[in-house]
């Protein structure tokens, strides 16, 4: 006699699954973006105005692609000031599109001007926060319970079919880890690229306020610093870095204080330099020099 048995059987359900994921601030038009060279970049909002972060709208990629660039102390000779934005990298953009153009994300190196340089995004909270590309998950991720009616001879089921069975949930358990492992992955992925990019922008930050203060002392012509520039082909680096030494020097043998705010006058090269700033730490901090008289 044939008997009827209600047995369990597993069912897959398809399901997209998100991992914790790391949500970044769009760019919006009263951020501040950069060439390395202190060149501010000019944002204007058109077509997102309606998403907006306390009153401010956020920026699109085609928007930001093309703006102008002022304020750029780029010399002639390494290439000239940057003018615009030539190319916003699309690993910055987000999911989320306005009129078919994505929102591009504050993640430090965002572009690059038509000098070549790179354009950077200053990080600045807002309201608004857009999450990274969801993950597809396997659709063997999550396990639905069915009862179903079976019918078969006798009144015990058959060892075979119980073991195809427990394989068959092993292998749905060893898929869902792996998926889990692959999620984990990813995530280690982009925090990884994101600390990468801010610890450029770090640098870069680090590079754009010593060329700064290397402009504030060789480019004011009260200071008389031309012929001495000249004496290291024009590079304010090597002079800078020939009287950063001398001071240390001085310092060493005691012939300058950990304060010489009032100036220390040195000589290098012939030329006679008044140098004032600190000792900090050993390594000397200069605010100001200016040339005192050449010896003939």
């Amino acid at each position: 006699m044939v008997k009827k048995r209600k047995i369990t059987l597993a069912r897959i359900e398809d399901i997209n699954i998100s991992p914790d994921t790391s949500c970044m601030h769009p760019i919006l038009e009263d951020n501040t973006l950069l060439c390395i060279h202190g060149g501010k970049v000019k944002l204007k909002a058109k077509n997102a105005k309606r998403i907006k972060s306390d009153n401010t709208p956020i920026m699109l990629h085609n928007e930001i692609q093309g703006a102008s660039i002022s304020g750029c102390v780029n010399p002639p000779i390494a290439g000239g000031p940057c003018t615009k934005v030539a190319l916003v990298f699309a690993y910055t953009y987000s999911n989320h599109k306005v009129n078919h153009k994505h929102s591009v994300l504050q993640m430090g190196l965002i572009g690059v001007s038509n000098k070549g340089y790179p354009i950077l995004a200053i990080p600045k909270k807002n309201k608004i926060k857009f999450a990274l590309t969801k993950i597809q998950a396997n659709p063997l991720a999550k396990i639905k319970w069915d009862k179903i009616k079976w019918e078969g001879m006798g009144g015990k089921r058959n060892k075979k079919n119980k073991n195809d069975r427990a394989k068959q949930i092993q292998k749905l358990k060893h898929n869902q880890q792996r998926q889990q492992d692959i999620n984990k992955e990813n995530l280690d992925i982009i925090k990884d690229t994101t600390k990468e990019k801010f610890n450029l922008l770090e640098s870069a930050n680090q590079i754009n306020s010593i060329q700064n203060k290397l402009n504030h002392i060789f480019n004011k012509k009260e200071h008389n610093l031309d012929d001495f520039l000249r004496f290291f082909g024009n590079s304010k680096e090597k002079a800078y870095e020939a009287v950063v030494k001398k001071i240390e020097k001085d310092y060493i043998n005691g012939k300058v204080s950990e304060n010489f705010t009032q100036g220390h006058i040195i000589n290098i090269n012939g030329f006679n330099i008044e140098v004032r700033g600190v000792i900090k730490n050993g390594e000397s901090k200069i605010g100001t020099m200016f040339l005192s008289r050449t010896f003939n």
